[in-house]
């Protein structure tokens, strides 16, 4: 049958035809036979796919041994033929690549290959494959393929000599960009050359403008040798990047640090200067849109509802706004810093977001345990750019975005009175550092916590709202029930209620396995069933918990 007459009879599809190349060509060895069968199915794949027809082929055989990567052993094994065999289809593959049709990568010293996922989607969507543009780009597109490239070093099967390929073809690529022009005449080697695209990467897309010694060793990762001599002559001013005015000591309190730099004057404004002021892709990358959050029904207890109604009222935008400007007036400070805590599963954090959707207010969400370092001095630092960053989101957002301190028990715990260990004196520093930005807050922040004792004295009077989530009422418990489990009955989710003293994230738990049961199973999880899945998951905690809150 031809190609014609497939087209003709039937809307054969991508995957179909895909499909058919696959189960004719494996143990085919590649013989003229197979591709006389198959020709009308490779035919399809090559027409719309735009390849030739070897590499229609190959493309179907790597889609077939997807998600994992493949080096001409394993063609030769799938197509039963001898390895000389595919070397002869290489060529077909090393195209395919170029055209970014395969990813490839280099482990234990072979290439191998991978389809991207962008070309498994539009063969499912039975499109064609379109590879991006990657020449010509402007300077903010030229810095979202950047930070891709940069991100994609985090993946273990993509090698340090991956990302210096992808770096340098894309440099090649857009040498009309001012940056890039520079760049080519300043005769750096291709380590500094790589140390300061990622140092202008971490400007443009996470608007850090801290440059310490462990974004060297991130970027360089195994190759200590390299990061250790760009970060000795930074150190000592021998570096090139200093020299071409491209880095300078950044300077903390006003004063110049000799272990920390940052991009000079001249890059920021003659280099960077048409994504100066208007740097929408790290303000994208910092805040989360609180738009994209789901909304979800929550159910307190009454003490808790009134509370959580009140704070939401006032983060309303213009109540937000006069309030500010009235406590400024009577010389008070403009700046809302809160509390929430309780047990774990209370629903502290699904509050903090689902008031921030309500509100219309985006999230600068912090992860605390990131904010350590093994470097030292670098962890202050760390905390001091988190409030630099919120401050400059602040006056950038029309409506003031809330800062977001999820499980905050380590840095809110009471202050070590042994200075003696330096982790105790970065532990001291880090919390004094909190407490004074918590002061000066122009905007809002919110903190959760598991703490119920052991709060240090200074952080309870720096939080002006404090609100306990306790484990909810039988009846919050038994309108979660059915929320989770619609097809409860009132009875059964009161009993339910009544027995097990749960939080909402342990019912949560127990539904999805109830759901996890019904998708296996095809029935409705019985009664006794989920009676099961309480005990299995009930831990006793009997604890006394001790309140810090005054919010009622």
């Amino acid at each position: 049958m031809t190609n014609k007459e497939i087209t003709a009879t039937t809307e054969i599809t991508l995957l179909d035809a895909i499909e058919q190349i696959v189960t004719l060509a494996e143990d085919s060895k590649l013989t003229p036979e197979f591709y006389a069968s198959a020709a009308p199915y490779i035919n399809i794949v090559a027409e719309r796919m735009n390849l030739s027809r070897e590499q229609a082929v190959l493309l179907s055989a790597f889609l077939n041994l997807a998600p994992r990567f493949t080096d001409y052993s394993d063609l030769a094994h799938f197509f039963d033929c001898s390895q000389i065999t595919i070397l002869r289809y290489m060529n077909n593959v090393e195209s395919l690549a170029k055209s970014r049709h395969l990813k490839c990568t280099t482990i234990d010293g072979e290439k191998q290959y991978q389809l991207n996922k962008e070309v498994i989607d539009a063969i499912r969507n039975n499109v064609a494959y379109e590879p991006p543009c990657r020449t010509g780009l402007g300077l903010m597109e030229f810095f979202e393929v950047l930070n891709g490239i940069f991100d994609n070093s985090d993946n273990d099967s993509f090698s340090f000599g991956d990302m210096v390929d992808e770096v340098e073809e894309l440099v090649t690529l857009n040498p009309h960009l001012p940056l890039i022009a520079a760049l080519n005449t300043l005769e750096l080697d291709r380590a500094e050359n790589m140390f300061f695209l990622y140092c202008c990467n971490m400007l443009v897309s996470n608007d850090d403008r801290v440059i310490t010694n462990r974004d060297l060793h991130k970027l360089f990762d195994k190759r200590k040798v390299i990061a250790r001599n760009i970060f000795t002559d930074l150190v000592r001013g021998h570096s090139s990047l200093q020299k071409r005015g491209l880095l300078q000591n950044s300077f903390v309190d006003s004063m110049a640090s000799p272990n920390t730099f940052e991009l000079t004057p001249y890059v920021c404004k003659e280099l960077l200067e048409c994504i100066a002021g208007d740097n929408t892709l790290a303000k994208s990358r910092q805040l989360t849109d609180y738009t994209t959050i789901t909304p979800k029904d929550l159910f307190y207890n009454p003490r808790e509802e009134r509370s959580l109604s009140q704070l939401a009222s006032l983060l309303e935008q213009e109540k937000f706004k006069t309030i500010c400007d009235r406590l400024e007036q009577k010389g008070m400070r403009r700046g809302f810093a809160c509390l929430f805590y309780g047990a774990p599963g209370t629903g502290k954090t699904e509050t903090v977001l689902q008031l921030a959707r309500r509100t219309g207010r985006d999230l600068m969400l912090v992860d605390m345990s990131s904010i350590r370092s093994k470097w030292v001095g670098e962890s202050e630092q760390n905390v001091k750019a988190i409030f630099d960053t919120y401050r400059r989101l602040v006056k950038e957002s029309e409506v003031a975005p809330i800062l977001f301190l999820n499980e905050a028990d380590a840095i809110i715990s009471k202050r070590s009175g042994n200075v003696e260990r330096s982790v105790d004196k970065m532990e001291n520093a880090i919390q004094n550092i909190i407490l004074q930005e918590i002061e000066n807050l122009e905007g809002i922040l919110i903190a959760t916590t598991n703490l119920t004792s052991n709060m240090d004295s200074a952080f309870e009077r720096r939080f002006i709202y404090k609100i306990e989530f306790s484990k909810p009422t039988i009846e919050a418990k038994s309108a979660i029930w059915r929320s989770m489990i619609p097809s409860l009955s009132a009875e059964d989710a009161t009993m339910l209620a009544t027995r097990y003293d749960f939080s909402g994230g342990q019912i949560e738990n127990i539904s999805r396995k109830c759901a996890i049961e019904e998708i296996l199973s095809g029935n409705e999880v019985p009664t006794a069933r989920l009676t099961e899945f309480c005990n299995e998951e009930r831990l006793d905690d009997n604890a006394p918990r001790r309140r810090i809150g005054y919010v009622q």
